[in-house]
């Protein structure tokens, strides 16, 4: 799809990094309209989110209908046309076969992009587009890095906004915001109108960009397996503060006691990797559970699971009388879980 090439009949945009998946669809949808001089030559058609199952389907048949239709139906305004779905994933492929049909024999003057999540190499509109291949600008595929690439995509998403970034000071903006690329994306704008063509540095890192809810989730858990008490509880009112669901920090806390009671009755001869595959985590994480067991006994992981089972009956408005005034009054969440902390690290 490059800028001096002509326009195909129709493209395939799709792929887990929907940062770059945005600004390919935003590309072609601001050409042809740069080209046609209006917009009116854009027709957006979106096939739907996740819903009930039965209104899902009429959905998707509605909205393969009104694509049909546009791309049968000339446009009252000049030059090229766009018939943009979103969402072309939900599709199944039966329903997907009418586009294949179409493809065949494609209007003039017509283009149509399928934007979607995931399209298997074995699809048929895939296959009608010549496949997912280094040199077809027809299928567009961007797919989000693996977590040992990350840092490097910090690196390779910084040199397009014009910002030098080292492999050191991206790990670090890794460890601060979190691994989820749009929000990385919005950090790293911040840091290119920061800096002002200067290298990055951790200090501006720290100065700028915004902690990710989830990494101060982590660093609550690793507290409690370390039995850390005072960086606990200053974790727990640094997740509060950034808003995060009183619901989503129990779940998150009793997920790695279990992890740890599962390390310890697993042995002192366990692996990391066998221990993550009992429990579900990377091996790096299964590496951590492991450190932080000799903290640890049967009883103090009891103590942990009676606290957090306490604060679920009060967070559920079941509190025991130690949750609750004379009055009946539930304190809430963000007090339950406080006071669970301060229990299990007694």
């Amino acid at each position: 799809m490059a800028e001096r090439s002509p326009l195909r009949p129709a493209y395939l945009i799709f792929g887990s990094d929907r940062v770059k998946v945005r600004r390919a669809v935003a590309r072609l949808r601001r050409r042809v309209v740069d080209e046609s001089g209006s917009d009116l030559n854009v027709t957006v058609i979106d096939v739907g989110s996740a819903e009930a199952e039965q209104r899902a389907a009429a959905r998707r048949q509605e909205a393969l209908a009104q694509t049909l239709a546009a791309l049968e139906t000339p446009s009252f305004a000049l030059g090229t046309r766009l018939v943009l779905v979103t969402n072309g994933h939900r599709w199944t492929a039966k329903e997907r076969q009418p586009l294949v049909q179409y493809l065949r024999e494609p209007m003039p003057d017509t283009v149509l992009a399928v934007e979607g999540e995931t399209f298997g190499r074995d699809d048929a509109l895939v296959k009608a587009l010549g496949g997912v291949k280094a040199g077809n600008d027809r299928v567009l595929k961007f797919d989000l890095p693996k977590q040992y690439e990350l840092a490097g995509w910090v690196v390779a998403t910084g040199k397009a906004h014009r910002l030098v970034v080292g492999t050191r000071e991206a790990r670090h903006l890794l460890a601060v915001a979190g691994q989820q690329p749009e929000r990385l994306e919005r950090e790293i704008e911040k840091l290119a109108a920061y800096c002002r063509g200067e290298p990055v540095t951790v200090e501006a890192i720290d100065a700028v960009c915004s902690p990710a809810i989830e990494t101060r989730v982590f660093d609550l858990t690793d507290a409690v397996g370390h039995r850390d008490r005072s960086a606990a509880m200053r974790c727990l009112e640094e997740v509060f503060a950034l808003g995060e669901d009183p619901q989503r920090v129990f779940y998150a806390l009793l997920r790695h006691v279990r992890s740890l009671q599962m390390a310890l009755e697993a042995g002192p001869e366990v692996s990391p990797s066998d221990l993550a595959k009992q429990i579900g985590v990377h091996p790096f994480t299964a590496k951590k559970v492991l450190e932080q067991r000799r903290s640890y006994d049967k009883a103090k992981v009891g103590r942990a699971l009676r606290a957090l089972a306490d604060a679920d009956a009060a967070m559920r408005g079941r509190a025991i009388v130690s949750f609750e005034s004379s009055g009946g009054v539930d304190h809430g969440g963000r007090f339950a879980l406080e006071f669970a902390v301060s229990r299990m690290l007694a």
